[in-house]
């Protein structure tokens, strides 16, 4: 996609708020775009009466918003929905349409820990640490999956000391990277536990140097 795009669809006065990332959204265009990176977001409950309606009234969609009520009422799948949404916008070309139909698919593809972790990721990555925390937690809350190894789990503590660590809970920070070191023996999640464990008690790394 280019850097720049003219959207063709009018700016709403109300925005859909998309709770999964806790944004407003004032056109057809960001909808498009926010679908479009943050696949792992959105799940069949995403569209829903109030996604329809703010297409209809506020966005002036009223074509796509019936396609979407008849793809739920015939029992469509997410990927259908998906990819109607961002290539009604036109702001994709078709071959990063096809490119986000094959993201999709692979989601279905994966275990269900892996595609929760993607999720966490990205309301990590949209800033969303507690709702991220919250998807982390679950994951460490199932029965380890021996299939995904070791460091797919050192993954899920580092990124869940991350969140903590974005909300200034270093204690708490600390402790998953030590369990994530535990998993992964790496030096770049020991240097974030030392520095975590330093601002817990109080000490500015690298003070007194």
């Amino acid at each position: 996609m280019g850097l720049v795009s003219l959207c063709r669809y009018k700016r709403t006065k109300t925005p859909f708020f998309a709770e999964q990332a806790g944004i407003n959204l004032y056109s057809l265009e960001e909808l498009a775009y926010f679908l479009y990176h943050n696949i792992c977001l959105t799940d069949r409950s995403f569209f829903d009466e109030r996604l329809f309606r703010w297409l209809q009234e506020e966005a002036g969609c009223t074509e796509l918003a019936a396609r979407l009520r008849s793809g739920i009422s015939s029992g469509t799948n997410v990927q259908n929905l998906v990819i109607g949404v961002v290539g009604a916008s036109g702001l994709f070309s078709n071959r990063e349409l096809s490119d986000l139909s094959e993201r999709l698919k692979s989601l279905v593809t994966l275990q269900e820990q892996e595609r929760l972790k993607l999720r966490a990721d990205e309301l990590l990555n949209n800033g969303n640490e507690w709702a991220a925390i919250e998807e982390y937690r679950h994951i460490l809350k199932m029965h380890q999956n021996s299939r995904l190894g070791l460091k797919f789990y050192g993954a899920v503590w580092n990124n869940l000391g991350v969140c903590y660590a974005r909300q200034f809970l270093f204690a708490e920070a600390a402790e998953c990277f030590e369990t994530s070191y535990g998993y992964d023996a790496d030096e770049e999640i020991q240097r974030q536990a030392e520095l975590s464990r330093q601002l817990a008690e109080g000490i500015l790394p690298g003070a007194g140097k």
